[in-house]
């Protein structure tokens, strides 16, 4: 940029160059962390939703009735015999329900993992090594946690139709995003796109009704 008067003062590029250097370093770890966050959250949601069922322990003929997250019994489902947990909502339907929410999530995950990839494969590009891909750990865990929710770190990740062929094209070798794709990452982050929050309120409605607890 043009420094005007301030140019003439020694070394005010070098220092500059320094200070946003800093910076830079200081986003990467900030949006890393986020992203991290956001990994362990899906996957303690993934691992509720599959933690809904509880098989019987012990002798039937036993008067006390002990209860386990484990499977003795090949023939006990865990759902209680198909019967409501509350009043209307069996286990079965519970599980479906937890199933729609956390789709979206991982594919939600999956977006803003490519969208992490490409921001932080920016200053890769401009200088000499290549580029982050999809089979790269951006921390350490990060593929326990992906395998542990059923996903590789290598999964194509869904996008919008309509932007599909600029964020594809930006992630070819030799190419940086446009400013167009950046302000499509940007807005990505901030928007959720997979996240449809109308039915997440309806579930959430519904479960809330039936649990007589109020879900925010």
């Amino acid at each position: 940029m043009d420094l005007g008067v301030l140019k003439d003062m020694p070394g005010i590029r070098d220092r500059a160059s320094a200070k946003l250097a800093h910076k830079e370093v200081q986003c990467q770890e900030m949006l890393l962390s986020a992203y991290k966050e956001m990994v362990l959250a899906v996957s303690d949601l993934v691992k509720a939703s599959r933690a809904m069922r509880c098989f019987s322990k012990g002798s039937s003929s036993s008067s006390l009735s002990r209860f386990a997250d484990s499977q003795d019994d090949l023939n006990d489902s865990g759902d209680g015999g198909g019967a409501p947990v509350y009043k209307w909502i069996s286990i079965p339907e519970f599980e479906d329900l937890a199933q729609e929410l956390v789709e979206m999530f991982v594919s939600e995950l999956q977006l803003k993992r490519l969208i992490i990839l490409d921001l932080l494969s920016i200053n890769l590009k401009e200088g000499a090594g290549p580029s982050l891909e999809w089979s790269d750990e951006l921390y350490d865990g990060e593929f326990y946690e992906f395998q542990s929710i059923g996903l590789q770190s290598g999964d194509s990740c869904p996008l919008p139709e309509n932007w599909r062929a600029d964020v594809l094209q930006a992630r070819k070798p030799g190419h940086s995003p446009t400013h167009e794709v950046l302000q499509v990452y940007l807005t990505s982050w901030l928007a959720d796109v997979n996240i449809n929050t109308n039915r997440i309120d309806e579930i959430f409605e519904l479960v809330g009704e039936e649990m007589q607890i109020r879900l925010c």
